[in-house]
């Protein structure tokens, strides 16, 4: 118990005390919002929720510490569109366990809205009117890439802990912009049934820099998380809820749950329903506190998952589909 202590201690401390230092009010604020986005539609389905239960390969996003419980090697792939099919979001990820009990893993983020109009260098004068020839009009991407290089391994007292070292690439037309961060996190189950978990993502705050000569930092937020796994073995079923609060730095007054001076609170949860760990159901409430749903199913080394998140009308809704295969 000391040494749990001890490590959420030091999670606590660099993820709430640190983003007061070095504030630099020329900085971008909402900068990492393209990293929030998620990786896993099983995740997503249960509202986010997930730095807990994480036991498979999405934990390179949600909490790195939950890679030590795969076994041998898992290929993951996940795609979804939002904002009425405008944007398309990737995830693609392969991680293998290695003789020693370690977990290594590399995942790769792709968010990007394609074939934007590009009519700047098409306008003309006619008459003293502004037209549009059209011959010269271009098109260009927008896309927000992050490679990420993952570990786990076994610590002290059972307690699972890991890292992520994160290589990030933003590109819109003629611009670009190019970020490191780093990602630590802790996980470890109690009376076999309660597992709890911690993430502290941009740990050191990660600087995301421009050709512009712009600069956004992203500030560290911290995760904390439990589940608890309820049997019920008369009709093969199992329930686990799951909850989560997150702490950001970033002073999130107008859109957070609640806020103490800089520092937000919000919190996201859900439950999952499995029958002979074949089917599952799934149903959560995000930190926006939008309903999720979804489900998954099992056949023989492979684990397919499907989410569904109710946008508003003029944004359309998001179906999130997943597929992660156990070699």
């Amino acid at each position: 118990m000391k040494s749990a202590k001890r490590i959420l201690s030091l999670l606590i401390v660099l993820g709430i005390v640190s983003p007061s230092f070095g504030l630099d009010l020329k900085f971008r604020k909402y900068a990492g919002e393209f990293m929030e986005v998620g990786v896993a539609a099983r995740a997503q389905g249960l509202g986010g929720a997930f730095v807990a239960i994480s036991g498979d390969i999405a934990s390179t996003y949600y909490n790195p510490a939950g890679l030590w419980n795969i076994e041998n090697t898992q290929v993951s792939f996940m795609h979804t569109q939002q904002m009425l099919a405008s944007v398309n979001y990737d995830y693609l990820a392969v991680a293998r366990k290695l003789g020693n009990g370690r977990v290594l893993a590399l995942s790769v983020v792709r968010l990007g809205v394609d074939n934007i109009k590009d009519s700047r260098q098409a306008k003309i004068i006619i008459d003293n009117d502004w037209r549009i020839d059209w011959s010269k009009v271009t098109s260009f991407n927008s896309a927000d890439y992050i490679v990420t290089f993952s570990f786990a391994q076994s610590w002290v007292h059972d307690w699972k802990v890991g890292a992520n070292f994160k290589l990030i690439r933003r590109t819109l037309s003629d611009y670009s912009a190019n970020g490191i961060g780093i990602d630590l996190g802790v996980q470890r189950s109690f009376f076999r049934n309660l597992t709890l978990g911690a993430a502290l993502k941009n740990a050191t705050s990660t600087l995301i820099s421009w050709n512009t000569g712009e600069k956004e930092l992203v500030k560290p937020s911290l995760t904390v998380g439990g589940t608890y796994q309820l049997s019920l073995p008369a009709i093969n079923s199992q329930f686990r809820p799951v909850v989560d609060f997150i702490f950001r730095g970033e002073d999130r007054r107008s859109t957070a749950t609640a806020n103490i001076g800089l520092i937000s609170f919000d919190w996201n949860a859900g439950l999952e329903y499995s029958f002979r760990n074949l089917l599952f159901l799934r149903a959560g409430k995000d930190e926006i506190q939008r309903f999720n749903f979804g489900l998954g199913f099992v056949i023989p080394h492979i684990r397919f998952d499907y989410a569904f998140t109710q946008y508003d009308q003029e944004l359309g809704n998001s179906h999130r589909i997943g597929l992660l295969i156990q070699l």
